[in-house]
């Protein structure tokens, strides 16, 4: 039988880099084209990746090759008789822990690992950081994701002294003839985003494991400063002692995590009881717990008070955690119509409209694949959307129902940090996770001064992301932050009783509960 392929000359002169398949039905031989093309000079397109090309080396040629399958996609050079034969064989396979289960992964297979893991190649050529794929000057990759051929043959895999593996990709797309990656450790067994585990608290939890930092530690950005910051990851909450006197030493405090966030409010503010005050935060009266500008589309990450005056009866601070009452309500659910699925379907809207500025986001209290609470009642709008109808009115009474169950475990006595601040002290938490308030005070009996600022989620990440190898360096080997989270969850549950919360109320039709909850106009 006779086999023939049409190749358009528009093909043959482009400088494509994906890979064609010109096979025989089935089967496994196939045919290799390869197509020369020269690269011009003067170009310095840092778009699509284009063989051969690299913007700061020269004119080089290039070439498109058009591969067939081998059995594991191992390198399928031309035999002496000029025939495609595919033969294992060919590979120069260094590593004893490493092996090819099929055309698309390695496994890589170490005694002192444990359980082995599985990488697939197209993933493990994408991740090359070397001069070539990534520029050393901008730090920017020189290819796109989409760039990398799906069909990766490999010449070599072996082992290198770090514990990682170095891979010889055979005939790559980005360089003539072959390209060397290497792989440390760090990026094969552990993720590329390291995160410090969480630690969910209770009032007991946090008054045993209370972290005090000087405020000199703190400033000189060593071992004091990595320890308050892993805290501040573990459990949001972290407080500073011998604090200077001074109102500008908020904002030294928050310039070792970076830049503050400015808004409305100012670069800086005063927790102060005035007359006619424009926040309820700025009287003597009791302000429950919440978080601040929720109504703000990127809230802020990091708040920051500072005590420098504090004689008044009254006016202890309280914080709860957010993250703890969230988990709470994962481990009890059942099924999607309890408390946590209520919880993530209705949007509530935050608004803030006084003295020329207005502000309003919608947030639901919980998010899917967030793990931050958005829980503000004072800033909450007063009137909120709801469809006018009877289903409407059954999920407002379930969401509701569950929303009171969130503030239950929020507000219990035995979840709340209550803290009266002494001039000098200065707490820093997570606004996103770590619910605060205050309790009320005497403004007669004498004088309360916070100074505050506040730090953006992307500040904040950054300093986080520069900082994680010293920060995991605190982690215990082994700690899995899922089990650990959902284990001290289920050890609340058990300790204070918590039943399951299932919204009980008549049956919503299962065709019209997801469209129940939708705001008019949605």
């Amino acid at each position: 039988m006779k086999y023939m392929a049409s190749i358009s000359r528009t093909f043959l002169s482009s400088e494509s880099r994906h890979v064609y398949n010109l096979s025989r039905g089935l089967g496994r031989s196939s045919t290799t084209i390869l197509v020369r093309s020269s690269i011009p000079s003067g170009s310095r397109r840092y778009g699509t990746v284009r063989q051969g090309y690299v913007p700061w080396l020269r004119k080089r040629a290039g070439s498109v090759r058009i591969a067939g399958t081998s059995k594991r996609w191992l390198s399928d050079a031309p035999s002496q008789d000029g025939t495609n034969e595919h033969s294992d064989s060919i590979v120069s396979m260094s590593s004893p822990y490493v092996r090819l289960p099929d055309d698309n992964t390695i496994e890589i297979t170490r005694p002192d690992r444990g359980t082995p893991i599985v990488l697939d190649r197209h993933w493990l050529r994408d991740a090359c950081d070397c001069s070539i794929c990534v520029d050393p000057d901008s730090g920017q990759k020189n290819f796109g994701t989409c760039d990398v051929p799906t069909e990766l043959p490999i010449q070599n895999i072996s082992d290198t002294e770090d514990g990682g593996i170095e891979v010889v990709w055979d005939r790559d797309f980005l360089t003539p003839d072959k390209h060397v990656s290497r792989y440390s450790a760090d990026t094969i067994y552990r993720r590329l985003d390291p995160a410090v585990p969480v630690t969910i608290w209770d009032k007991a939890t946090f008054e045993q494991s209370h972290l005090t930092i000087d405020y000199s530690e703190w400033m000189a950005g060593e071992g004091g400063f990595i320890s308050g910051l892993h805290r501040l990851c573990t459990h949001g909450l972290v407080f500073l002692r011998n604090v200077p006197p001074s109102e500008e030493s908020v904002i030294s405090i928050a310039n070792q995590i970076g830049d503050l966030q400015e808004t409305f409010y100012g670069r800086t503010w005063d927790v102060r009881s005035k007359p006619n005050a424009e926040n309820i935060a700025y009287t003597s009266s009791f302000l429950g717990l919440h978080q601040d500008l929720m109504y703000l589309q990127q809230a802020p990450r990091i708040q920051i008070l500072h005590c420098l005056e504090n004689t008044c009866e009254g006016g202890d601070s309280i914080f709860s955690d957010g993250r703890r009452a969230r988990e709470i309500l994962k481990q009890v659910r059942q099924g999607w119509k309890t408390a946590f699925g209520f919880l993530t379907k209705r949007p509530i809207k935050y608004e803030y409209n006084k003295n020329g500025h207005h502000y309003e986001a919608k947030r639901t209290i919980i998010t899917f694949g967030s793990s931050s609470v958005s829980w503000s009642p004072p800033f909450q709008a007063s009137q909120q959307s709801i469809r006018r109808n009877q289903n409407s009115s059954v999920f407002h009474r379930r969401w509701l129902m569950a929303a009171t169950k969130f503030k239950e475990l929020l507000e219990g006595e035995q979840w709340v940090y209550q803290y009266k601040m002494q001039p000098g002290d200065c707490v820093l938490f997570d606004n996103l996770r770590v619910l605060h308030g205050r309790k009320q005070f005497d403004a007669a009996s004498g004088s309360r001064w916070l100074k505050g600022a506040y730090i953006s989620d992307d500040v904040y990440q950054s300093k986080i992301l520069r900082l994680s190898s010293q920060l995991m360096e605190l982690v215990e080997p082994g700690t899995d932050q899922a089990v650990l989270i959902a284990e001290k969850a289920k050890h609340f549950i058990a300790k204070y009783g918590i039943q399951d919360i299932t919204t009980r109320t008549k049956t919503l039709p299962e065709e019209d509960s997801a469209k129940s909850g939708a705001i008019d106009g949605e």
